[in-house]
């Protein structure tokens, strides 16, 4: 008696569940992984964005220099200075809007070309981090009681120039806390 070649119909059928299995298997895990991803850079990309607003604020503070149409004021949640972009002169400021949990960005031409990327009005505002719990900025001088320096809750360059630093402290919806100290080389 002579055997056929090939597979009967129980042996085909047996393989065939085991790559479903394997298939369901591989599905799940690689489903997981992109949820766990997903979940992780969520939370991480609020922390890149508020640790890179942080260092451009950082660069164009240590850009400022005395200019005084603009000066350089400051409050816990509001900061205003002189910039240069793009060979212009521009009154650049960063706000804390806590009720949006939110800080914006500005930069507004001073007298000149009242245009920046195709803005009419020459004003760019945009929101640079979001999901803010706390925004706080204190500033590095003279204290007018003592005559020590210290970090102080609101500056006026009529009174003092620019300050020698500037303290940024921020936390973030999830918990997560950011602090920087920026010094300021005109002041110097």
């Amino acid at each position: 008696m002579k055997r056929r070649k090939g597979f009967t119909f129980v042996e085909t059928m047996i393989v065939l569940a085991l790559f479903g299995i394997l298939g369901v298997a591989l599905f799940s895990s690689f489903s997981m992984g992109m949820r766990v991803w997903k979940r992780a850079t969520s939370a991480n990309l609020l922390k890149r964005k508020a640790v890179l607003t942080i260092e451009r604020l950082s660069m164009e503070l240590r850009r400022t220099f005395n200019y005084a149409p603009i000066g350089f004021m400051g409050e816990k949640a509001h900061i205003e200075f002189p910039g240069i972009i793009s060979d212009k002169i521009y009154n650049i400021s960063y706000d804390f809007f806590p009720e949006e949990k939110n800080v914006k960005r500005s930069a507004q031409p001073v007298a000149g070309r009242q245009e920046m990327l195709g803005m009419e009005d020459g004003n760019f505002s945009r929101i640079v981090i979001s999901g803010v719990k706390d925004f706080n900025l204190s500033y590095y001088g003279p204290d007018n009681q003592s005559g020590n320096y210290t970090f102080l809750e609101s500056w006026n360059n009529t009174a003092a120039g620019v300050p020698a630093a500037v303290k940024v402290s921020a936390v973030l919806e999830d918990g997560t806390g950011l602090e920087k100290i920026i010094t300021i080389p005109v002041a110097q």
